[in-house]
């Protein structure tokens, strides 16, 4: 479909799997809605497929993408009549910024998750991370660290709340797609 920086062609397929994820998220980024943001995403790639004989993108599809979803995302909101001309001025403002996922927010959200971890209390952080990180069931846990199941069950409830609050201000970033956050 296109060159790569490398000079290599890249399947469509690849291209799919290589930006799906983040072309839904930069959708849901402004439509505020998962089956929406998915549907613009599959319309952009079914577009892509039909009209791959015709684009020549030579530089940069992650960005061609970008531009392309965001301006979708924008037909979708004033399309659906959800929000108000002047709404979709600001927003369209707004999804300047939005994720173009170059590696150094995913290296940011990291941070921002473990330093959040750090500041957990020492048995919660310990029984969130051999849930999450170990892989752990809640027995094993709770047998490895001498507690009952429904304090491990609490723990990581609470774990959840505080990371939750902690780190709400990439909540929008994170992947509503995928649905999971997993601390690794």
């Amino acid at each position: 479909m296109h060159q790569s920086r490398s000079g290599k062609a890249v399947t469509f397929e690849e291209q799919f799997r290589d930006y799906y994820v983040l072309l839904c998220r930069a959708a849901y980024y402004i439509v505020l809605d998962q089956d929406a943001a998915r549907d613009i995403v599959q319309d952009f790639f079914l577009y892509c497929w039909n009209k791959r004989h015709d684009i020549r993108i030579t530089r940069d599809f992650k960005s061609y993408a970008l531009r392309a979803i965001k301006n979708a995302s924008l037909r979708y909101l004033e399309k659906s009549g959800k929000v108000q001309l002047e709404e979709i001025k600001v927003i369209e403002a707004m999804s300047e910024f939005f994720p173009e996922d170059d590696g150094r927010e995913d290296d940011a959200r990291t941070a921002a998750l473990w330093a959040a971890v750090s500041r957990m209390p020492e048995q919660r952080r310990k029984v969130f991370l051999m849930s999450n990180q170990e892989g752990l069931k809640y027995k094993d846990i709770a047998e490895r660290l001498g507690i009952s199941i429904n304090t491990v069950k609490t723990q990581i409830k609470l774990a959840l709340q505080f990371l939750r609050k902690e780190c709400g201000w990439m909540m929008k970033l994170l992947t509503p797609v995928i649905g999971l956050i997993y601390v690794g």
